[in-house]
């Protein structure tokens, strides 16, 4: 035991030298692990890997973003929560206006970074709920595609909404507003934080194509981007520095923290600034070169595999407002999880109807229910139908199902009705998968953890209870030391 007395104070000295791991802010379980240990733009890319390509409801239809605003922006009082003034009662669903002559007319959906700048109606960007907020139409036609700043002291050249809540006129100049900029929008003190923490979470969700976006051609966005700057860095230093200075003037709150949770419901992501205040020094600022560590997790669990799983498929499961029957706008998509099984229920391409019921859904003509298993692999399928009219069937791409039982091998599998009338009312599916192998889990357990390293020295010492070929993690072909640190650096996300 001499030998493997000495791993284990290898192993003591490797975990010495790294970092900790984190249950989670708001239960997000292990969702940030891949950024534990980084720093400045290798942190920045991690997150973008966490929270890029967004599950977006849509920008209109019954189940877009007007309908998603009840999960993210109400108030107390039950009225919707207007970004550019404290003087409107908008209800949710309704009091929607294109554009109006006056303040409290009705509301608007609000790109805050302008859909001009990124290509109009260009998605995910276009649908993102992270930044697209509901605003007063009248306040919105203002600010139009104006960028955000901070307006000069001389009265004059400003005007207000109703009680002073927003300002728009000239910039600041001596908090660096640039050259030739002659139009700003400034929000309120209690909110400019909220909305730098989501310019942030754009520069992050969308590092990939930023800078390809359209903005070298709009008129105000040449005052906002760097045409000389990187996917790292591609804002002006004016911009960075304002959107900095507000971040740390206006912190984290629970409003904006129970918003982020509600962006998390509607389309699956979350904003890493909300989660952890402060975080853009790590990206950007003075704690730039210092690790990022989200926290201790040695308390954390994973929730346990059931290879079975069982959903209802009905207006609880998928968080909706409402129910019945919706006719066709535009294309929706509900959108629910359970046990790491995502069901989409979506309109489909040309679709007329969706019905959503308190014990059933209704699959119509074109409609299209997708179900996805993260980190495991589905083998079958069955559906419990309540009635089927015309003696309908499911299909799965040109493939009829035989009855209401799907059999085969894949993490995701889209159903969709055959051709001719007809419609199903499906009480809910039930899902038999196997979890996929996990690199680095040693012993079959599902996680990657310090039990694996104990496997390994197990059979670097002869007493193995799994196979060599498991063991040897980095695939050299011997089981040593280089797979213990393999595993490691695996459990600190890199």
């Amino acid at each position: 035991m001499k030998g493997a007395t000495h791993l284990y104070i290898l192993i003591a000295l490797l975990f010495a030298a790294s970092t900790v791991w984190a249950q989670g802010p708001a239960g997000t379980g292990r969702y940030y692990r891949p950024a534990n240990g980084k720093k400045g733009a290798e942190l920045k890319t991690a997150l973008f890997q966490i929270i890029r390509d967004p599950k977006v409801v849509g920008y209109s239809g019954y189940v877009g973003l007007k309908e998603a605003y009840r999960l993210t922006d109400v108030r107390p009082d039950g009225y919707l929560r207007d970004w550019y003034s404290n003087a409107t009662q908008y209800e949710p669903g309704s009091n929607f206006s294109s554009g109006e002559k006056e303040e409290g007319l009705g509301y608007n959906r609000e790109h805050l970074l302008p859909q001009s700048w990124f290509g109009s109606k260009t998605d995910p960007m276009y649908s993102d709920i992270a930044h697209v907020v509901p605003t007063d139409a009248r306040l919105n036609g203002m600010r139009s595609d104006n960028p955000f700043g901070e307006v000069t002291d001389k009265a004059s050249q400003v005007s207000t909404s109703k009680n002073g809540y927003s300002r728009w006129g000239a910039p600041n100049k001596n908090l660096g507003a640039p050259t030739g900029l002659t139009k700003v929008f400034e929000p309120n003190d209690e909110i400019k934080g909220d909305i730098a923490r989501i310019y942030f979470y754009m520069m992050t969700a969308y590092e990939d194509i930023i800078m390809s976006w359209p903005w070298r051609s709009s008129r105000t966005a040449t005052y906002v981007f760097d045409n000389a700057g990187t996917a790292y860095e591609p804002m002006q230093p004016w911009v960075m520095d304002m959107l900095m200075r507000w971040s740390e003037q206006d912190p984290v709150d629970s409003i904006e923290q129970a918003r982020n949770q509600g962006v998390w419901r509607v389309q699956g992501n979350r904003n890493p600034y909300v989660d952890y205040p402060g975080l853009e020094q790590y990206v950007w600022g003075g704690l730039r070169d210092q690790p990022f560590t989200y926290g201790d997790d040695s308390e954390y669990t994973e929730p346990p595999f059931t290879p079975t799983v069982t959903i209802a498929l009905n207006s609880r499961f998928f968080g909706s407002e409402w129910t019945g029957t919706r006719p066709a706008a535009a294309s929706c998509t509900l959108r629910g999880e359970k046990s790491n099984v995502t069901v989409e229920y979506a309109l489909g391409n040309e679709g007329r109807n969706m019905y959503l019921g308190n014990d059933h859904i209704r699959l119509y003509q074109r409609n299209l229910l997708v179900v996805t298993a993260t980190d495991a692999t589905m083998q079958d399928i069955t559906f419990k139908v309540r009635k089927n009219d015309a003696n309908k069937v499911l299909m799965v791409g040109d493939e009829t199902l035989d009855g209401y039982h799907w059999t085969g091998d894949a993490s995701k599998v889209t159903f969709h009705l055959d051709d001719g009338n007809g419609v199903f009312y499906l009480e809910s599916i039930t899902i038999k998968r196997t979890k996929n192998a996990v690199k680095g889990d040693v012993n079959g357990d599902g996680t990657v953890d310090v039990a694996d390293i104990a496997t390994v020295i197990n059979v670097m010492s002869g007493n193995a209870d799994v196979s060599s070929a498991s063991a040897d993690v980095n695939g050299d072909g011997t089981v040593d030391v280089a797979d213990i640190a393999n595993i490691i650096a695996i459990m600190a996300g890199h």
